[in-house]
C-alpha cells in the first residue's frame, strides 16, 4: 500500500517536473504554462475562446478531437463564461459538459486551468495512485459522475491541506507515482 506523505509529495512531483521541463513532456508543461498565463492575465470576465479551448482540450486528451471541434467560438466563449462566473463547483461542472466531446475529467481540467487552487485535474492516473493508498473508493474515470467528482474534489482539497501543498503539486506527485512505479504496486497487489 502506498503511503502519501508530505515527503512522496515532494520526491514524486520533483520527478514529474522532472520529465515535463526536460524529458518527453516538455511541450505538454509549456503549453500548461502558457494556457494558465492567458487566463491568468484576463481582466474582468474570464472565459475560454475557441481556440484556447480546443489547446486545453488537447493537453487534456486528443482522443475526441472531432467533437471539441463542433464547439463555435461564440459558443464556447458564453459556456466557460458563464461556469466561470457560477458560485458552485457542481453547476460549474455540468455547465462545461454542454460543450461537445466535455465530460467530467475535460471539466475538471478547464475548471483547474481557471482557478487552480480550487479544483484539481481529474486523471486515471491519480486514481490509481489513490486507490493503492486506500483512499479511494469510487468509480474508475470512464465511469465517472458528479458524485464521484465532488467526492474526489474535497479529498484532494483535504489533501493538499493537510499536506500544505498547492492542488497541482498533489496532483503531478499522484500521477508520477503511478506513472513511474503503479504497474509495480499493482501486481504486488494483485
Amino acid at each position: 500500500m502506498v503511503r502519501i506523505t508530505r515527503e512522496f509529495v515532494d520526491r514524486e512531483s520533483a520527478r514529474f517536473d522532472e520529465d515535463s521541463r526536460y524529458g518527453r513532456y516538455g511541450k505538454y508543461y509549456q503549453d500548461e504554462q502558457q494556457l494558465k498565463r492567458w487566463l491568468a492575465d484576463q481582466s474582468g470576465r474570464k472565459f475560454l475562446d475557441r481556440g484556447r479551448f480546443l489547446d486545453l482540450a488537447m493537453w487534456k486528451s486528443a482522443r475526441p478531437r472531432r467533437l471539441y471541434e463542433r464547439n463555435r467560438d461564440d459558443f464556447v466563449r458564453k459556456v466557460t463564461a458563464l461556469a466561470f462566473q457560477a458560485d458552485d463547483d457542481r453547476l460549474r461542472l455540468q455547465i462545461l459538459m454542454a460543450l461537445d466531446g466535455v465530460r467530467v475529467p475535460l471539466a475538471s481540467t478547464i475548471l483547474h486551468f481557471a482557478f487552480p487552487d480550487m479544483y484539481p485535474i481529474l486523471d486515471v492516473r491519480v486514481l490509481r495512485t489513490l486507490r493503492n493508498a486506500g483512499l479511494w473508493h469510487g468509480h474508475d474515470a470512464p465511469g465517472f459522475t458528479l458524485a464521484d467528482w465532488l467526492k474526489y474534489t474535497r479529498l484532494m482539497r483535504g489533501l493538499s491541506k493537510k499536506l500544505r501543498v498547492d492542488l497541482r503539486t498533489l496532483d503531478k506527485a499522484l500521477w508520477a507515482f503511478d506513472k513511474h512505479e503503479g504497474k509495480v504496486h499493482r501486481r504486488a497487489s494483485s
